[in-house]
């Protein structure tokens, strides 16, 4: 019986999926070529916006957004680090099958080199007519292929990610910091184009209003912040007065899961060191919850390690929610000029950020975890052709690829391996649909790729197995139920009664990760 209904609700999926597809050729011929693209990817912001339910942050152009496209409730990233989450969604294939999980420029270059059969969603779009233009972060910084744009991609100075005020001469260009000498935050009272997110929305908005190709455009921008380090101009800052109600509530780490599970900074002794500072390499309990979050404990105004008091955490939430709505902000400035474009009011835009983000959850800061926290993502989709509404579908970055080139009438390559998302951009959301039985897969690597955890998020369950990478077993395992553990605080593998269910999850792990993996 089972069997049966599978059968028959894949058959059915095939057949809206058709549906979908024909609705979109049709939109494609009415108007006689191919539509603008606009894509919009911001670093490190997790779901905490106005229009995913946070009512203390100020993101009303992101809102409005949401309102006029499909808002998927339930989007994630592959793996919570933006290297490898990023070259994932831009090459349409999962972490294993590139097998690249550190920021080494190196091994970015010789998976090219090993695979020039590989063309990223923009080199795709280009190759079949599309004018590509890329402005910020759209690969990790140092990782961009330029011959994916049709001219030269402005990604920024070298190191922009470490873009400061120079507290010497606030009014005067600003500096990138010494990575270990960089502030956490800085609050500046300069104006918005005084920072580069503000310099790169000005050249969006003018290639908007210039742009005269009979080529359609993809055209992609990639806001840095709100990454580490926590800047925006002042008058962001004053929108906001933080308070207690902020502060993460589970700050302890999660009750029975293993230490790899929330302790996100092994990858971090080597700055450490060079900070002057050990480390330990196999941490207990106390050690890791001490040292945990170091990607931001390296950055200054923050303890290296040990408690992190009330107060400076409520500094960094307050410099993370100016973040965001200074991004915001620089959004709704290209988006109104889109608007008042006749051709680009039109065009397909998609918003996406590479991977969630930890404000003292599970005492972690930063990524760099497989909990929804730091894997759940802003994912919004706005075209002219679609009904505006919200979507619980699992959904994937991955996704995008396929989804783009659907939406692009542009043929998709053979090596993709996500699913578009056009059969849920045309459901109905005004009737009752039936709820996902997608699944979504993260992982991420802990000391040294030794182990890797691999999480299935269902409709109402994450489940990570913790693999020994050098014995190809499993040594650890999580069970969270969304039903009545929102925030995973609870840890249900080691009750018995979830035996069955830990078992039947076990299987889906090596059936959807197709293990074991074989790393091209």
């Amino acid at each position: 019986m089972m069997l049966k209904m599978r059968i028959i609700a894949n058959l059915t999926w095939m057949a809206i999926a058709l549906l979908c597809i024909q609705r979109a050729v049709g939109f494609q011929l009415a108007s006689g070529k191919h539509p603008d693209i606009v894509m919009i990817a911001i670093d490190d912001l997790r779901p905490m916006l106005g229009c995913y339910g946070d009512q203390r942050i100020q993101s009303p152009n992101i809102d409005s957004l949401a309102k006029s496209g499909v808002l998927f409730e339930r989007a994630y990233c592959q793996y919570a680090k933006c290297g490898t989450s990023r070259l994932s969604l831009m090459l349409g294939l999962r972490p294993d099958s590139i097998g690249i999980f550190s920021n080494k420029t190196s091994d970015v270059e010789k998976f090219r080199a090993d695979h020039p059969e590989i063309d990223s969603i923009a080199g795709c779009l280009k190759k079949s007519g599309y004018y590509t233009q890329s402005f910020g972060k759209i690969y990790h910084d140092g990782w961009d292929q330029q011959n994916d744009w049709s001219t030269e991609s402005q990604p920024g100075r070298n190191g922009e990610i470490l873009e400061i005020t120079n507290t010497q001469n606030v009014s005067g260009p600003t500096v990138i910091a010494e990575r270990l000498a960089c502030p956490v935050l800085q609050a500046p009272e300069v104006e918005d184009d005084h920072l580069f997110a503000g310099r790169m929305a000005t050249k969006v908005i003018d290639t908007i209003n210039h742009f005269d190709k009979p080529n359609p455009l993809f055209l992609a921008m990639g806001f840095r912040r709100p990454h580490l380090p926590f800047v925006a101009p002042k008058s962001y800052f004053d929108q906001y007065q933080v308070d207690d109600s902020w502060l993460a509530t589970n700050q302890r780490p999660t009750a029975d899961a293993p230490l790899m599970a929330w302790f996100n900074s092994d990858g971090y002794v080597g700055s450490a060191r060079k900070a002057g500072l050990t480390m330990p390499l196999k941490p207990d309990f106390d050690e890791a919850r001490d040292w945990n979050g170091y990607e931001m404990r390296s950055y200054r105004g923050v303890p290296n390690k040990g408690p992190i008091p009330r107060a400076t955490q409520l500094k960094l939430i307050h410099a993370y929610a100016a973040c965001i709505s200074y991004v915001d902000t620089q959004i709704g400035r290209v988006l109104e000029h889109m608007k008042k474009s006749p051709r680009f009011k039109d065009a397909v835009i998609v918003l996406w950020s590479d991977h969630g983000w930890h404000l003292g959850e599970h005492s972690a800061w930063g990524k760099m975890t497989n909990y929804e926290i730091a894997t759940r993502v802003p994912l919004i989709i706005s075209a002219p052709q679609l009904t505006p509404g919200r979507t619980d579908h699992l959904s994937e970055l991955v996704d995008l690829y396929p989804t783009l080139c659907d939406l692009a009438q542009v043929p998709k390559p053979e090596h993709l391996q996500g699913d578009s998302l056009l059969p849920v951009l045309h459901q109905d959301y005004g009737s009752d649909h039936q709820q996902s039985t997608s699944v979504a897969l993260s992982q991420y690597t802990r000391f040294r790729n030794r182990y890797m955890g691999r999480a299935i998020r269902t409709q109402n369950h994450r489940y990570i197995a913790w693999f020994d990478q050098r014995e190809n077993r499993i040594v650890a395992r999580e069970l969270y139920d969304h039903r009545v553990d929102s925030e995973e605080n609870n840890n249900l593998t080691v009750q018995n009664q979830y035996e069955s269910m830990v078992e039947n999850f076990d299987r889906q792990i090596h059936h959807l990760f197709k293990l074991p993996v074989t790393v091209p």
